[in-house]
Formats: structure tokens, C-alpha cells, sequence
């Protein structure tokens, strides 16, 4: 088996950010580094690389997670690759390739892709590529510690997969998976494919009988419309020859309405002359009346401002005198204030003067008194006294010490014992809390770091989040505006189906009989109910049809005769019904088609433009069969011109050329609220409805995705703020602990020191101190005390005659404070009084300026009053002119009166005339509206059998044409009974019974078609399951006696074996391990312990790898459980599959490395960044040596 790895190429995955090869030569390689260096890193590469799909396996959260992160010196990457090469020069892998070169890249965006030899490939291509190799996913090329505790603590279930995997029936599970999904599809189609035909069986007799009946009803249909035709011809003949003596009545009427009018206009012509002239004297008295009303109240007005004016001239003259008087009583006030205020400054000066004076004297004696001071001769004598305390006793200090010396010479001793023995023990103390400091620094630095990392995967983790909650906010963004668009267009639909409904867009008449539709028979409804139409002929259509799109179809002329008895006995307006039974088709002549079919424009026939059911094909041609539609109105009039203007041609945007070339154009602003185009935007605004409901709920689909997402993240990101609090709070009590130690170390330290210290002084005073030395220091004191008591007699001295003066002093003192303060109340009086008359003269002088404007005001009033003289000769001239405006006002109401008469009497003779002209108008409209209405039915005839029969007007004098009336209204009578009596048909029912006879003969077939599928299907998983079951018994003897061979070696001695939980169910049992290691009795893999877990799992790998030898195999850190010995033995089987399997080895133990052929050594030199160096294994082999 010569497949090997033989290099892989890694760039941007997880800690190696910069490009890194590593070879694979033959034999066994090691990879080896300290924990975090990222060599475990190297097997996740290639689990990766071979399609590993799961973040989880890969130690990430998510796929994006693989890609270089960043560290405190490199920027984060934007893509990992990996690419790994394989020796298959032996084609073991089934392709014609001898070297398979396998890559993968991924992008922070998600995006990714596979390739095979460089060329971009599927997963699956990767995945079929190693289905059944043992190299693939799920296999054993891969081994990490992960894999090894997975054997010993998964379920005996679940350790059946290690044995399928030897047994390589993973395509046939597969396969097994794909027929089942096969099966039950094909169950499902079958169930449908059933129900559908149960459906159909129940259809077929009803339709077979409706068919029937509508092809009867449609040969009835055919001779009744040939009848309707020669009646038509008959009636339309008739009208013509009664038109010529209606024309006749006409003109005599008119004559007479013009005569009556003449004379009419000419009364009229005199009344309004007339009334002009008595509305202009009648303004002419409107205005002289308020003429003379002005002069009157201007005479009044005069009156009252003579009398007014004298009044006022008085009261001001009086004014002015009070105020001169009250300004000279201000100016005297103000006066004698002043002369007050000037006293009272005087006095306030020589007070001042006084206080000063006074002032000078205190300080004066205060500063004699301060010189000799007896609180400071006082101080002296205390700390005179207090020094001589002190010598006193250190005297006898000295004396106690003298005596308890001979004493404390054999106590120095014992303390100095006890001082060694606590100085030995604070030492020990000390020595313990430096080594406990330590120990909690040790764990405080590892705390941190863990906080570090966990606060960086909280920190990435929260930018995640950020990021699906910025998902989510546009996912609900998205949702509320598809919902609000949805809402908007549901609402509009609404409302045009309740406009619908409610019949509010139709005429009077059509709204009010639809209305009463449930109380009569055979209504059945608009013909705009009737009519499918693309949406780019709605225009063109409504504008064709115009009111006709509101005639009421109904099933017979029974029902329309009773919808009108309705509608006149109610006065409910006037409809057109079109009773099915008689409407005839109407089509164009084909000569005309042909002519202009070939031409630029032409669009097509309007009746072959929509749809009606196929009962209604005779309403729709008799109403659109007659009516081009073209594209423009330019190519409309070149159509009409080449037809010799023979029907009626109508544009797509709703423009006419009329039969004869008339043109009928423009828009009006209601042109989009006809009922067609009502329906039309309707069922448009259904069908965006149900497409906007779907994208709403696609848009919800991924709105609670998105917060799924985001509740997961959250869950992770709280738990991660969990731990984080947790590693802080340890982090905290870490920190208090080591202030607690290190200030008990320090109390230590201190305690320790001053025991050594007290211990040197007790020794040094035991030097220093001697009989002698206290003696002296005796006869010291003595004389300090002498002295300190001489000093003591000449200070109390001092005191006595400086008490003596300081009586004297405090006299004087007090005599001169009371004098300053009687000065100073009188000086704070006379500042009061001060400010109180500048008050009052501040107040006196603004009263008298106040004055002063008012004299001035007053003497400007009075020189411009107005003079007496001039008031009366105004009053004498307005008077004059009111008697003469009141003569002339009296003569032209006279005048106004007697033309009054006289229009009233014309009057009444204009509205006699008016009476007979209305009479004569009346009679007139008769007789038009006789000839109108004789005139369109003769025009509706003629165009009813144009457009349905091709007949024109000179076709009528045909002379085979002259049918008995009467034979033909009894044939018609007699069809329509019939009609009638056949009752309502289905036309569809005839094409409806032969499609579903067809789709049922179909069905039947295909019935049989999935028996026959689902049958081979269930006997094909039969003998996948017996496939199955052979290769997995066979496989499972073949590991458990390998297994039991290869714990002798491993664990040299002992047995071990493999035992099936139900070995009646081979498809579904699980597997037991049972072994006994040498020494012990027989026990499950759950009873031992964790050495021997580990042990066993890694045999029972090395008993399925000897069965079904892999190609290679990636160990990581795979005996990291094992004890040296153990571990020593694990390399050496390794050694022995050499020549079978290429193993790559990752390791942290020396007992593995020496056994390496080759050794690769991964280290972070750079922070965060893995580098791949080669191991000089020569100098390993002698340091493990």
C-alpha cells in the first residue's frame, strides 16, 4: 500500500499566518512543541482539507473562526488555504491521477471552495473521492486524545460506526438512505396520483351528462339565431318607412317655436331697458339718501364740539392756576429741606472727630499695656515649673535604677533567651508568608492570562454579535417594508373588490338589478364579470365595449323581461340585457380582414382578443367581432383608409377611428375607473398579493432565523460575561489575598525586626550601664535644680508689679470705649436723618418737573382750541345743503314709482308668451325624440346586421327577403322554449369531459408505473441490508481477534474481547468492550481506570488499523493519557505498522519522539504566530538517553 502524504502547504489557518510547508518522507514523523504553540493545529489542517464541515470538531464556533485572527503585532487575514498531496502512485484512491493535490480556501465572508490537482471541485467530489479508503471522513486517518476518550465513554451503540467503518459499507448506508428517500417520495406521488384519479372517477358521469345536454342546447342555438336574424330584417324595414311622415311633424313645430320666440325677445328687449333705468334711479336715491344722513350728523357733530370746546377752556384756565401754586409750595419745601440737610452735616463732621481723637488714646494705652503683659511672665513661670518636675524625677529614675540593677542583671539574661527563641519563630513566620505570597502571585498571573483570552473570545464574540443583531435589524427592516407594501396592496384590493361588490362603479340601472340579482332567475351578471383580458389590451378593450361592457348578460328573454318588469315597476334606471339564447355573432366581413391584417399596426379582431367561456362566444363577437384593434392612431387612420373606413378601428391607449373616418380621441382624468380596468388592476393586485405573501414570509423565514442566530450567539456571549465575572471575581479575591499577605508580611518583618533590635538593645544597655555612669548623672541634676528654682523667685517678682500697672490700664480702657461708642450712635443718627432728607427733596423736585409738564401740556391745549366763530358759520353752510338734497331726493322717488307700473305690466305679458313658447318647445321635443328614437333604432338594426350579418342598407331591397312576420316570431317562440326547457348548460362541459377522460387514462397508467418503482425500490434495500449485515458480521470477528492479540501485547498480558449488545439485530446492535488486564478478573471498559481506558481504546485502534490498515494516520496527542512505560510501548507498536502506514505523530512526549524518523518542532517565536522548525534528532535521542 504505497498512497502516502507526502507534503502540506498551509497559509492564513488559525496560528499559521505566514505560508508554511511541511514534507513527509516515509516512516514516522513527529511534530512537537509546548501547549498553545499550534501543532495541533497541523492535524485540524487537514481533517479541513479532506472536508471536515463541522466548526465544533475544529475547536471554533463557526467555519470564519479558521482563518488567522490577529495577534498584538499582525493584522487579522482575510482567507486560509490549505493544500495537501498525495503519493498515489498505486491508484489506491480510484483515479487515474498519481498525485492527488487536495485544496481548500475559505474567506471571511464566507465564501468557499474545493479543488482537486488545482482544478475547483465540489465537497462531494472531495467526499466520493475517499468513500471506503479509510481515509475519509468518519475513518481512523485521523486519531486525536478526543477520538480515544470517545471510545471509552460513548454508548455500545454508537462504537458500531468504528466496525462499519472496517467494514466499508458506508456507501451502501448511502445508498440504503437514498432508496428509502425514493421510496417514501414515490409512496407520496402514489397517495397524490390516487386521490387525483378517486377525484376524476367522481367527475365523469356528471360531465358525460352535461356534454349532452350543450350540444342539444347548441343546435337549438344555431337555427333560433336565424330566425332573430330575418326578424331583424323585417323590423328594420318597417322603421324605415315611417320615418318620411315623422320628418313632416317636425318641421311644422318648428316653425311655430321660432315665431313665439321672436315676439318673446322682443318684450324682453323693452322690460330690460326699463329695468336698467329704475336700478340707476334707484342707485342715484341710494346715494343722495346717504348724502343728506352725512350732512346731518356733520351739523351734529359741529353742535357738539361748539359746545364741548367752551367747556374745556374753562376747566384748563382753572388747571393752570392750582399748578402754579403747587409749584411754589414745592420750591419753598424744598428749601427748608436743605437748610436741614446742611446742619446735619455739620454736626455729623465734628462727631467724626471726636471718635477719632477718641480712638487715638485706646490705642495708645493698649499698646503700654501689651509691652507688659502678665499671661506671658505667667507661661514662663509654668514651664520653669514643669522643667523642674522633670529633673525631679529623673532623680529618681536614677536612685530606682541604682537600686535595681544588681537585680535586673540576672532578669537581662532570661529575657534575652526568651527574645531568641520569638526572634527564631517570627523568622520561620516570615519565610512562610513570602513562600504563600508567591504561590498566590503565581496564580494571580495565570488568572490574567486566562482573563486575557477569554476576554478576547468575549471581544470577538461581541463583534459577532453586533453583526447578526445589524442582520436582524435588516431582516426586520426588510419584513416591515414587504408588509407595509403588502398591506398597502391588500387594501387596495380590497377596495376596488368592495367597489366591486357594492356595484358602485356601474350605471344606476345595472348596479340596482344586480342588486336584486338573488331575487330573480337566469341574471347572470355584467359582461365585465365574463371577460378575461391581458393587461395590455385593457385600454383598448374598455374603450371598444365603452357602456356595453356594463349590459347585463341573462340566461333567456323570460329573464329579461322579468329584470325589466323589475326596474320600471321599482324606477330602478334603465339596463341592456343580452339574453344568451338570442344574441346572434357578429363578424367582419373577411375581405376586410384580409385587407388589413398585412398592415403596420394591426394588432387583431377585439373578439379574438379576450376570452369569455364558451357559452358566451356569441356575446363576445356580437359585441367585439366587428371592432379592429391596432397599435397607434397613426396606423389606426392608414387602416381605416384602406378598408374604405367600413367598421371601427380602436388604438391600444384607447384612441377610436369611427366607421365612416369620424375620429373620437383625448383622456379624461377618470379614464383608469371604467369597470374593466377595475378588474383588471383587481386580479393584477391578487396575484402581486400572493407573490408579496410569499416573499413576506420568506422575508419572516429569515427574520426569526436571524434571531435564532442571534439568541444562540447571545447565549454563548452571556456565558462568556459569565466567566469573565468569574475569572474577575477570582482575579479580585487573588489581589486581596496578596495585599493580606503581603501586609502580614511586612507586620512579620517589622515584628521580627524590632525583636532584633529590642534583643540588641538589651545587651548594649547591659554594657553601658554601671554604677559609676548613674552617680554622675545624679550630681548632674542636682545642680539643674538649683539653678532651674533661682530662675523661678526672679519671675514671681516680675509678676507681682506688673499686676500692679495693669489695673490702671484697664480703666483707662474702658472709660475711652464707652465715649467712642455714645459718639457713634450719635454719628450713625445723623447718617440716617441725612439719608431721610435727601429723600424727601429727591421726591419734592420730580413732583415739581411733574408739574412743570403739566402747565406746559395745558398752555399748548389751549392754543390750539378751536375758535366759537368759525364752528357756527360751518353749522349755517351744512344746513343750506340738506334742504336742497332733500327737494331733489322727492322728486325722483315720484319719478321711480310711476316706471314701476310699468314694468310690472310687461312682465306679465313676457310670461304669457314664455307659457305658450314652452308649450309650443314641448310639443317640438316630442316629436324629435319620436324621430330620434326612429332614427337609432333604425341605426342600431342596420348596425345589428352590419356587424353580425354583413348587411347594408341597400341589401334590404332585396326581393326574397319578404318573410311572414308572424311564421317568424312563431319558430322564434318555439325555439326559445325549447332553449328553455333544456334549462341552463355547461358548453364546457363538452371539451372539460373529453380532457378529463383523457387525463384519467393517463393517471391509471402512471398508478401502475410507481406500484412497479416502489416494489423494486423495497427489494433492492432487502439486499443492502443483507450486504450490510454480511460485511459488518465479518468485519466485527476480524477486530475482536485482532483486538484480543493485540492486548497481550499492549498490555503484556491479560485478555480483552468484543461482544454484540443484540446479536440477533446486526443492523442495529451495539458493541461492549470487555477486558481483563493481567492480575484482575473480567470488566466493562467503564470500570477501569483512566490509564487503562486509555490503553484499551488506543489498542482496540491498533487492532482496527492491523484488520484494515490505513494508508495514513495522523495521531494527536493520542497516548497523552498514558503513564512513560505505557507510552514507551505505544511508540514501539507504532514502529511496527511502519511499513503498512505512514504515521504522523504530534506529541508533547519524549518516550514517542525518539522512535521518530523524522522531527518537526512548531514554536511561537512572534506572539500569536505558529513557525514549523526541523528538530536535530541525534541531539533529542542523547537528552532522552
Amino acid at each position: 500500500m504505497n498512497v502516502q502524504l507526502k507534503s502540506i502547504e498551509i497559509i492564513g489557518f488559525k496560528s499559521f499566518a505566514d505560508k508554511t510547508l511541511i514534507k513527509f518522507p516515509g516512516g514516522m514523523t513527529g511534530i512537537v512543541g509546548p501547549n498553545g504553540s499550534g501543532k495541533s493545529n497541523i492535524a485540524e489542517s487537514i481533517r479541513w482539507v479532506m472536508g471536515e464541515q463541522s466548526a465544533k470538531n475544529l475547536r471554533g464556533s463557526r467555519m470564519p473562526d479558521v482563518i488567522f485572527s490577529g495577534s498584538a503585532d499582525r493584522r487579522s487575514l482575510g482567507m486560509a488555504s490549505v493544500t495537501l498531496t498525495l503519493d498515489n502512485s498505486d491508484h489506491f484512491i480510484k483515479t487515474p491521477f498519481d498525485e492527488l493535490k487536495l485544496s481548500r480556501k475559505l474567506f471571511r465572508n464566507g465564501d468557499s471552495s474545493y479543488y482537486l490537482n488545482e482544478k475547483q471541485c465540489r465537497l462531494k467530489d472531495i467526499t466520493d473521492l475517499f468513500m471506503d479508503t479509510g481515509i475519509g471522513q468518519g475513518s481512523l486517518s485521523i486519531i486525536s486524545q478526543g477520538n480515544v476518550e470517545q471510545i471509552f465513554n460513548s454508548k455500545p451503540e454508537d462504537r458500531r460506526s468504528i466496525i462499519e467503518n472496517v467494514a466499508g459499507v458506508y456507501k451502501y448506508k448511502q445508498h440504503k438512505n437514498t432508496a428509502q428517500k425514493e421510496i417514501d417520495e414515490t409512496t407520496d406521488n402514489l397517495n397524490r396520483v390516487e386521490d387525483i384519479i378517486s377525484e376524476l372517477q367522481s367527475r365523469m358521469a356528471p360531465l358525460e351528462e352535461q356534454s349532452s345536454l350543450a350540444t342539444d342546447y347548441l343546435d337549438q342555438k344555431k337555427r333560433l339565431d336565424q330566425f332573430e336574424k330575418q326578424e331583424l330584417i323585417l323590423s328594420t324595414k318597417k322603421l324605415i318607412s315611417e320615418s318620411h311622415n315623422i320628418k313632416q311633424m317636425v318641421t311644422a313645430k318648428s316653425d311655430l317655436v321660432n315665431k313665439i320666440y321672436a315676439q318673446v325677445r322682443k318684450d324682453e328687449n323693452s322690460r330690460d331697458k326699463l329695468k336698467t333705468k329704475l336700478t340707476s334711479d334707484r342707485s342715484l336715491i341710494d346715494q343722495l339718501n346717504d348724502q343728506l344722513l352725512e350732512i346731518s350728523e356733520q351739523i351734529q357733530s359741529l353742535k357738539s364740539k361748539h359746545q364741548l370746546s367752551a367747556q374745556e377752556k374753562s376747566f384748563k384756565n382753572a388747571d393752570l392756576n392750582r399748578i402754579s401754586e403747587q409749584i411754589k409750595l414745592t420750591d419753598k419745601q424744598i428749601d427748608d429741606y436743605q437748610v436741614k440737610l446742611n446742619q446735619s452735616t455739620d454736626a455729623s463732621k465734628r462727631s467724626a472727630d471726636k471718635i477719632a481723637d477718641k480712638q487715638s488714646q485706646f490705642d495708645q494705652i493698649a499698646a503700654q499695656e501689651k509691652a507688659n503683659s502678665v499671661s506671658v511672665i505667667e507661661g514662663e513661670i509654668d514651664k520653669l515649673r514643669n522643667h523642674y518636675v522633670d529633673l525631679l524625677q529623673q532623680k529618681t529614675d536614677i536612685k530606682n535604677q541604682i537600686t535595681m540593677k544588681s537585680h535586673d542583671d540576672q532578669q537581662l539574661e532570661e529575657r534575652l533567651a526568651s527574645q531568641r527563641k520569638r526572634i527564631a519563630k517570627a523568622t520561620d513566620d516570615v519565610n512562610d508568608t513570602q513562600t504563600k505570597l508567591e504561590d498566590k502571585h503565581d496564580a494571580l498571573s495565570q488568572t490574567n492570562t486566562q482573563l486575557k483570552t477569554v476576554s478576547g473570545k468575549l471581544s470577538d464574540l461581541s463583534k459577532v454579535m453586533d453583526t447578526h443583531k445589524q442582520a436582524v435589524d435588516r431582516s426586520q427592516a426588510n419584513w416591515l417594508a414587504a408588509l407595509k407594501i403588502s398591506e398597502q396592496a391588500k387594501a387596495k384590493a380590497e377596495s376596488l373588490k368592495s367597489l366591486h361588490d357594492s356595484y358602485r362603479g356601474f350605471y344606476r340601472g345595472v348596479a340596482n338589478l344586480l342588486k336584486h340579482k338573488n331575487e330573480l332567475k337566469g341574471i347572470w351578471g355584467p359582461v365585465s364579470d365574463y371577460l378575461d383580458i391581458d393587461s395590455k389590451y385593457v385600454k383598448a378593450i374598455q374603450t371598444a365595449l365603452g357602456s356595453q361592457a356594463q349590459h347585463v348578460i341573462v340566461e333567456n328573454n323570460q329573464s329579461a323581461s322579468a329584470a325589466i318588469r323589475l326596474l320600471t315597476h321599482e324606477k330602478l334606471g334603465r339596463v341592456t340585457l343580452l339574453p344568451i339564447g338570442t344574441i346572434n355573432e357578429r363578424h367582419l366581413n373577411q375581405t376586410i380582414v384580409r385587407e388589413a391584417e398585412h398592415l403596420n399596426g394591426f394588432v387583431g379582431i377585439a373578439s379574438e382578443l379576450v376570452t369569455m367561456p364558451d357559452n358566451l362566444s356569441k356575446i363576445k363577437t356580437f359585441l367585439l367581432g366587428t371592432t379592429i384593434i391596432a397599435d397607434t392612431l397613426d396606423h389606426a387612420i392608414i387602416i381605416s383608409k384602406q378598408i374604405n373606413h367600413r367598421t371601427r378601428i380602436v388604438t391600444l391607449d384607447g384612441q377610436v377611428v369611427n366607421a365612416g373616418g369620424s375620429l373620437t380621441g383625448g383622456a379624461n382624468r377618470n379614464d383608469n375607473q371604467g369597470v374593466l380596468v377595475q378588474k383588471s388592476e383587481l386580479e393584477a393586485l391578487n396575484k402581486s398579493t400572493a407573490q408579496m405573501d410569499q416573499k413576506l414570509a420568506e422575508n419572516e423565514t429569515q427574520l426569526q432565523n436571524a434571531k435564532a442566530d442571534l439568541a444562540k450567539i447571545g447565549a454563548s456571549h452571556e456565558r462568556g460575561q459569565q466567566q469573565v465575572f468569574q475569572l474577575k471575581q477570582q482575579v479580585e479575591n487573588l489581589n486581596n489575598e496578596c495585599q493580606e499577605l503581603g501586609t502580614s508580611l511586612k507586620e512579620k518583618k517589622r515584628e521580627l525586626q524590632t525583636l532584633q533590635l529590642a534583643m540588641k538593645n538589651s545587651a548594649q544597655a547591659n554594657q553601658r550601664t554601671d554604677d559609676g555612669s548613674l552617680s554622675n548623672q545624679q550630681q548632674a541634676i542636682d545642680k539643674q535644680l538649683e539653678a532651674t528654682n533661682h530662675q523661678l523667685d526672679e519671675k514671681r517678682i516680675q509678676l507681682a508689679n506688673v499686676k500692679q500697672s495693669a489695673k490702671k490700664f484697664a480703666d483707662q480702657k474702658q472709660s475711652l470705649h464707652e465715649e467712642i461708642v455714645v459718639e457713634q450712635q450719635k454719628l450713625n443718627q445723623l447718617k440716617v436723618d441725612q439719608s431721610a432728607i435727601h429723600k424727601q427733596i429727591a421726591d419734592h423736585q420730580q413732583n415739581r418737573l411733574h408739574l412743570i409738564e403739566q402747565q406746559k401740556k395745558l398752555q399748548l391745549e389751549l392754543t390750539h382750541q378751536i375758535d366759537s366763530a368759525d364752528l357756527n358759520n360751518q353749522i349755517e353752510t351744512a344746513g343750506k345743503q340738506q334742504s336742497s338734497l332733500s327737494d331733489r331726493l322727492d322728486k325722483l322717488k315720484s319719478s321711480v314709482g310711476t316706471d314701476q307700473d310699468h314694468l310690472d305690466n310687461l312682465n306679465q305679458t313676457v310670461q304669457d308668451e314664455q307659457i305658450n313658447l314652452n308649450n309650443a318647445k314641448y310639443e317640438l321635443t316630442s316629436v324629435e325624440q319620436k324621430a330620434a328614437k326612429n332614427r337609432h333604432d333604425v341605426d342600431a338594426n342596420l348596425a345589428g346586421l352590419r356587424e353580425s350579418y354583413q348587411i347594408e342598407k341597400a341589401d334590404l331591397a332585396n326581393p326574397d327577403w319578404n318573410w311572414d312576420a308572424k311564421e317568424v316570431a312563431g319558430q322564434i317562440k318555439i325555439l326559445r322554449t325549447g332553449i328553455d326547457e333544456i334549462g341552463p348548460v355547461n358548453i364546457g362541459a363538452i371539451q372539460e369531459f373529453k380532457d378529463v377522460s383523457k387525463r384519467f387514462d393517463f393517471l391509471t397508467k402512471q398508478k401502475q408505473d410507481l406500484i412497479d418503482a416502489k416494489n423494486h425500490l423495497t427489494s433492492t434495500m432487502r439486499e443492502m441490508d443483507s450486504t450490510i449485515t454480511t460485511r459488518f458480521s465479518d468485519a466485527f470477528h476480524k477486530v475482536s481477534k485482532a483486538f484480543a492479540k493485540v492486548f497481550v501485547d499492549m498490555f503484556g498480558g491479560g485478555e480483552a474481547k468484543l461482544v454484540l449488545t443484540d446479536p440477533d439485530d446486526l443492523l442495529n446492535t451495539g458493541i461492549e468492550i470487555i477486558v481483563k488486564p493481567p492480575g484482575k478478573n473480567y470488566r466493562s471498559l467503564s470500570l477501569l481506570s483512566g490509564g487503562e481506558k486509555a490503553l484499551t481504546a488506543i489498542t482496540l485502534l491498533f487492532a482496527i488499523i492491523k484488520v484494515r490498515p490505513v494508508p495514513f494516520c495522523i495521531l494527536d496527542e493520542a497516548e497523552a493519557a498514558l503513564d512513560p512505560f505505557n507510552a514507551d510501548r505505544f511508540a514501539k507498536y507504532l514502529k511496527r505498522f511502519g511499513n503498512e502506514t505512514q504515521f504522523v505523530v504530534i506529541t508533547h512526549r519524549k518516550e514517542t519522539m525518539i522512535y521518530a524518523d523524522q522531527l518537526y518542532g512548531v514554536t511561537m517565536q512572534e506572539s500569536g504566530v505558529s513557525k514549523v522548525v526541523t528538530v536535530n534528532l541525534d541531539n533529542l535521542k542523547t537528552e532522552v538517553s
